[in-house]
């Protein structure tokens, strides 16, 4: 009998194995949050008739099950290290590169986005007449390729700037390449764990941007240091085994300033930093600059020397504006990804004569809430 039982043994053992992990998903108690994927998992979706009839049932049930399934993180992890053993590296959205890099894929950019996002930039500051500047951050892969993966897709970046270059109309365009380029053999530029730039690079976009503007830089920083830092790419790679990234907080002991957080609907967050240490508690720690992504933030220095300041921006440019506020009376960071109000109202409302974009390639290749600008 066990004879004729063998052949199907495994077989059995994996049914089992499945029937019990199933079973497994529906007593065992639900996460609501990913400390690994830094995302809120999927919970039970709500029956209806009507929901299975146009399909939505369906197709939260298949989130739920993904995103509960017992032992979620493991399997994640396994499947990713055997992609990449098994040759399927350049594949993955997330590249496992040299020296620990774990390196986004490039994405997809639109050469017709990238386009209308500068035109309609330029179109603003000329409407409201304001002195414009625009940066924008490469991809981590198009600046440290000698980390990738010998096998990888092709980053588009300098299509990006060539847009640009040929379209900013009267707005000053400062070209990061160059100094990107020759600065990543001595500073680390980006974070291993992460898309965004370090605290060390974000230095060196503020230097370059000093010194189109004419601006003297603060040298002399306290440098405090939160380890065990994991950022986005970690979250999406299933690369659990990878070492984590250290988080610089630069401080300058002469930056006295005031930072307020206005979100529609609710109270408005102040505080006496551009560092929210706070956020050094929780698994997402990249928030501890300006408190990441908001609709609008207004840092106010009384100190400085110079004057409003309005910065259209996505998240690269909040570890840099920390060095920037040691330049301006007041910074109006506004993302237009969340900022449904006026945006020339603002700037009358409170005299600003400046505005600085900033931007990662990645934004302005794909993005088009820039239309709110109009």
């Amino acid at each position: 009998m066990f004879k004729k039982l063998k052949p199907i043994m495994p077989s059995v053992a994996f049914l089992l194995v499945l029937l019990l992990l199933s079973a497994t998903l529906f007593v065992a108690p639900k996460k609501g949050y990913s400390e690994n994927e830094k995302r809120i998992l999927a919970q039970a979706p709500q029956f209806t008739l009507e929901r299975l009839a146009d399909g939505k049932f369906t197709k939260d049930l298949e989130s739920f099950v993904s995103d509960q399934f017992p032992l979620r993180d493991f399997f994640v992890g396994v499947n990713s290290y055997f992609n990449l053993i098994s040759g399927r590296n350049s594949t993955a959205p997330v590249y496992y590169g040299k020296d620990g890099y774990l390196i986004g894929a490039p994405a997809d950019l639109s050469i017709d986005t990238a386009l209308k996002n500068v035109q309609r930039f330029s179109e603003f500051a000329e409407k409201n007449k304001l002195s414009a500047t625009i940066m924008v951050v490469p991809q981590c892969g198009y600046v440290m390729a000698d980390k990738l993966p010998s096998l990888h897709g092709e980053y588009t970046d300098d299509k990006i700037f060539e847009v640009i270059s040929e379209n900013k109309g009267n707005m000053t365009f400062v070209d990061v390449r160059d100094t990107f380029n020759k600065a990543k053999n001595d500073v680390q530029l980006y974070y291993k764990t992460d898309h965004h730039i370090t605290s060390a690079g974000a230095y060196e976009l503020y230097k370059l941007y000093a010194a189109e503007k004419g601006l003297s830089v603060t040298n002399a920083y306290e440098i405090k240091t939160e380890p065990d830092f994991y950022g986005t790419s970690y979250s999406k790679s299933g690369y659990w085994l990878s070492k984590p990234d250290v988080l610089e907080m630069w401080y300058n002991k002469d930056l006295k300033v005031t930072v307020e957080i206005t979100e529609p609907g609710k109270d408005v967050v102040k505080n006496d930093s551009v560092f929210f240490t706070d956020r050094l508690e929780e698994s997402d720690k990249y928030p501890v600059y300006l408190d990441g992504n908001h609709s609008l933030t207004k840092i106010t220095n009384p100190n400085a020397k110079g004057g409003k300041l309005l910065i259209i921006k996505d998240s690269f440019a909040h570890c840099f504006t920390a060095f920037l506020a040691e330049q301006y009376s007041e910074i109006y960071m506004v993302d237009m990804r969340y900022y449904r109000t006026s945006v020339s109202d603002l700037v009358a409302e409170n005299g600003i004569s400046e505005v600085l974009y900033l931007y990662g390639t990645e934004s302005i290749g794909t993005d088009t809430n820039s239309s709110w600008l109009s």
